[in-house]
């Protein structure tokens, strides 16, 4: 995780280098993008983020699919275990 952590960081670097600001600015910018793209996918609404020059994001449709039959065949729809979301 620690390394995961360093590599971010140093792409925070390299953004302010390029385009000025500051080091949490930038990480603020860029998690809340990335914030954003996850809760849209996660409606599974089938609605596309693109993020210019990173790619664009969506549910798979087959995947949703299994997971709505899953739901229907269990008969309850239990809510995301996590807190805070």
């Amino acid at each position: 995780m620690a390394r995961r952590s360093k590599f971010k960081h140093d792409i925070y670097r390299e953004i302010v280098a390029e385009n000025g600001g500051t080091i949490k600015e930038t990480e603020s910018i860029v998690e809340s993008s990335l914030a954003f793209t996850r809760k849209t996918v996660e409606k599974g609404e089938f609605a596309q983020v693109r993020l210019p020059f990173f790619g664009k994001f969506h549910v798979n449709p087959y995947r949703l699919k299994k997971l709505n039959d899953a739901i229907l065949q269990r008969g309850t729809v239990q809510g995301n275990s996590r807190s805070g979301d």
